[in-house]
C-alpha cells in the first residue's frame, strides 16, 4: 500500500509525521511513503527518522497547477500500490492506525475508512522522543489534553457510523486520514481538479453517490497538531468554499438557496416521456420538484421528435403537444431531447441505459399524463430507503425515482442492474391511490414538516445556517399560506 502526503512548508511537523509511521505495527515492507513538496519556500527534505521506504516527490508548480489537489492527482495517478492512504503532514499516528484501515481493505473492495483523530494546541516532542514514546505505548499519553470536531462526532455517532448516513453523511468525509482502493481512486477520478480547498468534502460526496462504503475507525487513533484551517480562517474559508462546492454538491441547497444560479451538478436527472404530455403538465411537475429552494434539474425528454420535421398545418397539427414542448423548451440548456420511436416501449432498462451515473443524487423517470408529484415521490424514496420507489396509475403510466448509491452499486455489481437493486436496495412499487393516501390529509402534511425541522435543523451550526433555516421556514409556512388561501 501507498502512504501519500501533499504538503506545503510545515517541515517540522512533517518530521513528526514521519516519525509516527515508522512506530506502525503494520509491517513496514508492505507499505511505501510518498512526500509530495507542492512549491514549499524552503524545499521539504526526507528526515533521518522515516520509514525505509520514504521518497520524496517535488510538484512542479505553474500558474495553471498548484495546491494540493492538483499535485496529489498528478502523483497518484501513476501509484501501483492496491490501497491508498491519504494524510496531512500535520498528524501524529497511534502505532495500530494503519493496521485498522487495511483490515478494512482486505475485507472488500469498496470502503473508504475514515481514522478518528483528536486536535491538540501544544507540543514538544523531538521526532526521536516521540518514536520512543510510541514504541513503548504510549500514544495516550502524548496529550493530557485535547478536543475533538463535536459537530461530526455527533454526526457519526447520528448515523450509526455512517451504516445510515443519509443524504448528509457525505460530510463526515475528511482528508487527514483516510484511504480507500487504488481502483476506486482511479475509477472516481481523483480529487476534483477545480477545487483549491474542500476537495476531500467534494470528493465524500462522490464516493457516496458512487455507492462506496465509508467507515470512520473509531480504533485508528490519531492527534492533529494544531487548529484546522477552517477553525481558524472560518469566515474566509466559508466565502471562498460555500459556492465552489455547492457547484458540485446538490445537498448543499441551503447554500444553493442564497442565489437564482444555475449549478453544475443538478439535485435531479429526470427522464420524460413525452410522447403523451403536454407543455402545462410537465411544467407542472418541475414545479413541483423544485419548490424547495436550492434545488435545481436537469430534464431528459424522450419523443418522435424527428417526426416534428414533416409539412403540416399549424390549425391542424397532429403532434402540437410535442411541437409546443420543443418550440419553447430548445433553447433552455436545462433541457435534452433524446429520439425515441413513436411506437417504442419504454422499459425500466431502456430508462436506467439513458443514466450515466454522476454525483446527482437522484435519477426520476415519469411519463405521459401521471400526475404524480415528483418531490413527493423522492421524499417518500429518502424516508424509506429504498433503491427505487415507483407509482403506477390506472392508465399505466409510471413515475419513479432511483437513488444514485443503489444505481452505481448495482451497475457496478455485474447483471441485470435493475435486479441488483431489488436485491441490494430493494423496490418499492404502488400504485397512484396508495401515494395519495401516504401524502395526503393532514398527519401526511405533519410528517413532512417534522422531517423538515429534523433535516434541516442537523445543519444549524452558526448563526449564518440559523438564518438560513429562518428564511426556508419562513417561505415554506408562506407556501402553505397562500396555497390554502
Amino acid at each position: 500500500m501507498a502512504v501519500v502526503i501533499a504538503c506545503k512548508d510545515g517541515q517540522e511537523k512533517l518530521d513528526l509525521v514521519l516519525a509516527s509511521l515508522t512506530s506502525q505495527s503494520y509491517p513496514s515492507r508492505l507499505f511505501n511513503v510518498y512526500v509530495i513538496d507542492d512549491g514549499s519556500s524552503t524545499p521539504i527534505t526526507i528526515p533521518s527518522i522515516s520509514p525505509k521506504k520514504t521518497r520524496l516527490l517535488k510538484y512542479k508548480n505553474s500558474p495553471s497547477h498548484w495546491g494540493k489537489t492538483a499535485a496529489t492527482n498528478h502523483f497518484a495517478a501513476g501509484l501501483k500500490e492496491d490501497v491508498l492512504w491519504f494524510i496531512d503532514a500535520d498528524m501524529v499516528f497511534e502505532p495500530d492506525h494503519l493496521a485498522h484501515h487495511m483490515k478494512w481493505h482486505h475485507e472488500a473492495d469498496d470502503f473508504a475508512v475514515l481514522g478518528w483523530k483528536r486536535f491538540v494546541d501544544h507540543w514538544d516532542y523531538t521526532p526521536a522522543a516521540l518514536a520512543e514514546s510510541l514504541r513503548k505505548g504510549g500514544f495516550h499519553q502524548l496529550h493530557s489534553q485535547s478536543w475533538s470536531k463535536e459537530l461530526w462526532e455527533e454526526r457519526v455517532n447520528r448515523t450509526q457510523d455512517l451504516v445510515n448516513p443519509a443524504l448528509e453523511g457525505y460530510r463526515t468525509f475528511v482528508g487527514a486520514t483516510f484511504s480507500i482502493m487504488n481502483s476506486q481512486w482511479k475509477k472516481l477520478g481523483g480529487y476534483n481538479r477545480e477545487l483549491i480547498t474542500g476537495e476531500d468534502t467534494e470528493l465524500g460526496w462522490r464516493i457516496f453517490t458512487n455507492g462506496l462504503r465509508t467507515v470512520p475507525e473509531r480504533e485508528a487513533h490519531s492527534w492533529h497538531l494544531g487548529f484546522s484551517t477552517v477553525e481558524k480562517n472560518k469566515e474566509s474559508i466559508h466565502r471562498h468554499n460555500d459556492p465552489a462546492l455547492a457547484q458540485f454538491i446538490p445537498e448543499m441547497h441551503s447554500v444553493r438557496a442564497r442565489y437564482e444560479f444555475d449549478w453544475k451538478v443538478p439535485t435531479y436527472q429526470v427522464f420524460v416521456d413525452a410522447r403523451n404530455l403536454t407543455l402545462r403538465d410537465l411544467l407542472l411537475r418541475r414545479q413541483e420538484l423544485l419548490a424547495v429552494n436550492g434545488t435545481s434539474a436537469h430534464f431528459t425528454l424522450m419523443g418522435p421528435w424527428k417526426l416534428l420535421r414533416s409539412r403540416y398545418s399549424p390549425t391542424a397539427d397532429k403532434f402540437a403537444d410535442l411541437r409546443e414542448i420543443r418550440s419553447w423548451l430548445k433553447a433552455d440548456e436545462s433541457y435534452t431531447f433524446v429520439e425515441i420511436d413513436s411506437e417504442m416501449n419504454v422499459t425500466i432498462d431502456s430508462v436506467i441505459e439513458l443514466i450515466k451515473p454522476s454525483a446527482t443524487p437522484h435519477y426520476i423517470f415519469i411519463e405521459g399524463s401521471s400526475k404524480v408529484d415528483l418531490k413527493h415521490l423522492v421524499d417518500l424514496q429518502i424516508t424509506q430507503g429504498h433503491g427505487l420507489v415507483g407509482v403506477v396509475d390506472k392508465k399505466d403510466n409510471r413515475a419513479f425515482v432511483i437513488f444514485a448509491p443503489a444505481l452505481s452499486r448495482a451497475c457496478t455489481s455485474g447483471g441485470d442492474v435493475y435486479e441488483n437493486i431489488s436485491t441490494q436496495w430493494g423496490l418499492n412499487w404502488m400504485t397512484d391511490e396508495k401515494f395519495l393516501q401516504l401524502n395526503a390529509g393532514r398527519k401526511s402534511r405533519i410528517k413532512r414538516f417534522n422531517r423538515f425541522l429534523k433535516r434541516e435543523g442537523k445543519k444549524i451550526n452558526s448563526p449564518a445556517q440559523l438564518f438560513i433555516f429562518i428564511q426556508k421556514l419562513g417561505k415554506l409556512i408562506l407556501r402553505k399560506v397562500l396555497r390554502n388561501g
